[in-house]
């Protein structure tokens, strides 16, 4: 079978094709139940008469006084359809038959006259048209001489066969009809309920980028297309923030790309301006070899963060020293901690499994972090630790509190703490505002996490947990 393409057509089909194996079913389980109860009133109705027979025939002084009162027994047969009688002597002669079809009737074996007739007495025959007949015979006694007669009853199969085809023509006609209203109700009882579904799909079809905040009316709808309108409307939500942040991203992406570009454009400008020494040249040349950096490690940012974000990242997990890979950037920071009159102190040791590259850039971030924030003169704490859940290594400074707002969102690419973002890109060394969340999408890609606090008055601290 072949389903309609619309849901509509399937549906209805359905209802149709359970309806006419159920009205089927029950057609043709009333159709054997009337035909058993049938031959079970037959049979009941055949012993009734062999047993009014016996009856009569006990008054007969002989058969010969049997087959003058003729009409004694064929009255018992009479207003039957199909109700065949005979009596005759053990001899064979016939005293009385009632036979309107001339049927050859099989003759079943005979109850002896001392034994009452029993269902198991009833035998079936086939009649002339092939239809399956019952019969009894029984011995009957004839007066008071002990003389007896042999009695046959049976009733042709043909009169039940023929009400078992007028009522089976009756069940096909209800099930046809069954059939045809089970069609027409499940057609408007579908499209009444499938109107709910067009209505919803007008709503979806009005959601678009602009007004992504629309969501679809669960008012009215039944549990499953609630469950369904739920889980798209939190769908919704879920394109709606995505969508608000990459709009987000896209206009930090070309506020941070603006600024150094502007840089570049206004010093040449400058520079061209009026002819320059050959010094002037250069000069102007470092400083836009500086621009063209910081575009540069904000390009190789953001391909990163794009290329984990499709999972393209391969990483290349080992047994590493945690206190040796601090360290060496430690060593690699000293010069500039040094000039800032700023101490990095490291303490603790582990062995974890990481990528060594993305280690040191994890860490190399949160140490370029907080020496940007860290006062002339203070330390800045680095805790290798064994915890529970895995391995923690903790980089904390003091400085200015982070408001807690904003813990959550220092990890969100191109974030900072200034709104104002006046000084972006004003110096080189500052902040691209994607460090902390490359640090977040690596401990991502190691099945870890990271973790910031920073208490009023405390210290603020960055803690990386790599799993045992």
């Amino acid at each position: 079978m072949r389903w309609p393409a619309s849901l509509a057509g399937r549906l209805v089909l359905a209802f149709v094709v359970v309806a006419s194996v159920t009205l089927t079913a029950a057609g043709t389980y009333l159709y054997f139940a009337l035909n058993a109860q049938l031959r079970v009133a037959d049979d009941a109705m055949l012993l009734g008469k062999i047993t009014q027979l016996r009856h009569l025939a006990s008054e007969a002084p002989s058969a010969d006084d049997l087959a003058r009162t003729a009409h004694r027994y064929t009255d018992v047969v009479s207003g039957h359809d199909g109700l065949i009688l005979r009596i005759a002597t053990p001899e064979g002669r016939t005293l009385v038959e009632v036979n309107p079809e001339g049927e050859h009737v099989t003759m079943p074996p005979v109850v002896a006259a001392a034994v009452p007739p029993s269902e198991s007495s009833v035998q079936t025959w086939m009649s002339m048209t092939g239809m399956a007949s019952r019969a009894v015979a029984a011995e009957a006694w004839l007066g008071q001489n002990n003389a007896k007669v042999i009695l046959l009853v049976a009733q042709d199969g043909d009169s039940r066969a023929a009400l078992l085809t007028k009522y089976q023509r009756h069940i096909v006609f209800a099930v046809l009809g069954g059939v045809a209203a089970v069609a027409l109700l499940s057609m408007l009882l579908v499209r009444s309920t499938l109107r709910g579904l067009a209505r919803i799909g007008n709503q979806a079809a009005a959601v678009v980028p602009s007004q992504l905040d629309t969501r679809l009316t669960l008012q009215g709808a039944p549990r499953e297309l609630a469950d369904l309108l739920a889980s798209l409307n939190a769908m919704l939500t879920r394109l709606q923030d995505g969508f608000a942040r990459l709009s987000q991203f896209s206009a930090d992406l070309a506020h941070d790309f603006r600024t150094p570009l502007a840089n570049l454009v206004g010093q040449t400008e400058v520079t061209l301006a009026h002819p320059r020494t050959g010094e002037e040249y250069r000069s102007v040349l470092e400083s836009n070899l500086e621009e063209y950096a910081r575009l540069s490690h904000m390009i190789e940012d953001m391909l990163f963060l794009a290329r984990a974000d499709h999972a393209r990242v391969a990483l290349s997990i080992a047994a590493l020293d945690a206190r040796h890979e601090v360290q060496v950037l430690v060593d690699y920071f000293e010069a500039v901690a040094a000039d800032r009159d700023i101490t990095i102190d490291v303490r603790g040791d582990a062995q974890l499994r990481a990528d060594a590259t993305l280690l040191r850039r994890a860490i190399n971030n949160l140490l370029d972090n907080a020496l940007r924030h860290t006062p002339a003169g203070a330390c800045i704490d680095v805790a290798i630790e064994l915890m529970p859940q895995g391995i923690a290594i903790a980089v904390g400074n003091p400085g200015p509190a982070i408001p807690a707002p904003a813990l959550p969102l220092l990890f969100e690419r191109f974030y900072r703490g200034d709104p104002s973002r006046a000084q972006s890109g004003a110096q080189p060394s500052q902040s691209t505002g994607l460090g902390l969340a490359i640090v977040k999408t690596i401990m991502d890609l190691h099945g870890g996490s990271v973790q910031a606090s920073s208490p009023p008055g405390g210290r603020t601290e960055f803690r990386l947990v790599f799993p045992a």
